[in-house]
């Protein structure tokens, strides 16, 4: 569970910096656009910490948790209705859709604060795994009704507009994206709405994670086909926020694998977890000085093994 809290953490905070990189360098022609992908950026991480608070929260949380666990439900609305801005909001068609699934996703989201009853009955805090006990109902089949319906229009969306486009470089990041958000709408799908219809929130946290699937996704496209005009020094810095990140989940994966196979399948505690994870960023963030120390050293090397011909012909006289 440490591990699985870490690496929410550090996607929560890959998407919540992606957002405002985003926002902050994109030019005045994309600003809406760059809007919309910031508020789905904010609302993924209140998602993820959601999800994160719940999976770890005790019986202490009692007070905290039903409204961890409303954000979690709202948070993915309007998370999916800001993407669909994001893809659609430049076509007057996309403003109209989007309005339509935002007034919608508003109006479940205010009776889910307002009863949050008529969404689930309890909240069961235990040392075996947190559940919510779902009350299948009108509430939760709308709630339902909602992404069956908005994620195919967003993936419409882009196959819309891959079809229509004559730009080879938009065809392919409209294709990118699709495939990358139809791939983690599968798995929100599965292991965020299915089943905990049968009580197993044991996996919930493969969704947010699968997620950042979409994110690097919109990364690779604004770097590679420049989907939206941003600014050298702000994509230097969201590519850096990426590198990081991408190095530091892998690294802690492989680390919890090897520490499970030397140890007999134990898990390493959360002190050991975070050493480690900041033992690899301090590693990272010494990198460029490691790599400059290297060039300089070889640069040396070469200087020294070009010189030695001179050497051999002053000795020679």
């Amino acid at each position: 569970m440490q591990l699985i809290t870490l690496l929410l953490t550090t996607v929560s905070v890959l998407t919540m910096l992606s957002g405002i990189i985003v926002f902050l360098g994109t030019s005045k022609a994309g600003k809406m656009k760059s809007t919309w992908y910031c508020l789905a950026a904010i609302f993924a991480t209140i998602w993820m910490a959601s999800i994160c608070f719940f999976l770890t929260a005790s019986q202490d949380s009692k007070e905290l948790i039903e409204w961890h666990v409303n954000w979690t439900f709202v948070s993915a609305i309007i998370l999916d209705v800001s993407f669909l801005g994001y893809a659609a909001w430049s076509k007057k068609y996309g403003k109209i859709t989007t309005v339509f699934f935002l007034f919608i996703g508003l109006l479940i989201s205010v009776i889910i604060f307002a009863l949050p009853r008529s969404l689930y009955s309890s909240i069961n805090l235990a040392h075996t795994g947190n559940t919510v006990t779902m009350n299948i109902g009108p509430l939760y089949f709308g709630y339902i009704a909602f992404f069956a319906a908005i994620v195919p229009v967003i993936v419409g969306v882009y196959l819309l507009q891959f079809f229509k486009t004559t730009s080879r470089r938009k065809r392919l990041g409209d294709a990118i994206t699709m495939g990358s958000f139809g791939l983690s709408s599968t798995v929100v799908l599965v292991f965020n709405l299915i089943l905990p219809m049968f009580n197993n929130w044991s996996l919930i946290w493969l969704g947010p994670l699968a997620l950042a699937v979409t994110i690097l996704a919109v990364y690779y496209t604004i770097l590679r086909y420049r989907t939206l005009n941003l600014s050298s020094i702000w994509l230097r810095l969201f590519s850096y926020a990426v590198v990081i990140a991408s190095i530091a989940i892998i690294y802690m994966i492989i680390f919890s694998i090897v520490f499970a196979a030397l140890f007999k399948g134990s898990t390493p505690s959360t002190e050991v977890i975070v050493l480690n994870f900041i033992m690899i960023l301090i590693f990272i963030s010494l990198m460029p000085a490691t790599n400059g120390l290297t060039q300089h050293i070889r640069s040396l090397i070469s200087g020294n093994q070009s010189n030695e011909p001179k050497r051999k012909e002053r000795q020679n006289e």
